[in-house]
């Protein structure tokens, strides 16, 4: 009996999670793109921001790799 609870506790909060999530995306507000034009030059290096999160990324990726052969 508590195998089956804790099978059902497990998939009522894994589709709240789902719910959630889902939800909090729609809650947003729409808005047009400001010109880029406008102000003359873009912001910022871009590639950076993509080096960054392809680290992070493969960090994440062998973290969860070593824990996972344990």
């Amino acid at each position: 009996m508590n195998a089956n609870r804790r099978r059902w506790t497990l998939a009522i909060a894994a589709g709240m999670l789902a719910l959630g999530l889902g939800l909090s995306g729609a809650t947003g507000v729409a808005r047009a793109q400001e010109d880029p034009g406008a102000e003359g030059a873009s912001e910022g290096r871009p590639l950076d921001g993509y080096a960054g999160t392809c680290i992070l990324a493969a960090l994440a990726v062998f973290i969860i790799g070593k824990s996972a052969r344990r």
